[in-house]
């Protein structure tokens, strides 16, 4: 079963990504252009994480594969926050 599940969770991720790579070029907005990135993030370490523990079970590797995708998910909102003011207190309400 788990055989089946992790190709199409590790296609789900390469598609999320190329959706987040087309958003970033279509959208105008600064701003708007930060949650496609903020998107991505949140995708691929659900994705992967969910990946890892279905092709390895709970293990060492896969532990440390969720820590990293933890760590993403609340760098990258940090991240992300900071960034997204940093554009508002730059340009005002048109970012």
């Amino acid at each position: 079963m788990s055989a089946a599940i992790l190709p199409v969770l590790l296609a789900l991720l390469v598609a999320a990504s190329w959706v987040a790579a087309l958003a970033i070029l279509r959208l105008r907005r600064a701003l708007d252009q930060l949650h496609a990135v903020a998107f991505v993030n949140i995708a691929a370490a659900v994705l992967l994480g969910a990946a890892a523990i279905l092709a390895d079970g709970l293990s060492g590797r896969s532990l440390k594969i969720l820590f990293l995708g933890g760590c993403l998910v609340l760098w990258g909102g940090v991240l992300a926050h900071a960034a997204g003011r940093a554009l508002w207190l730059r340009e005002g309400p048109s970012a």
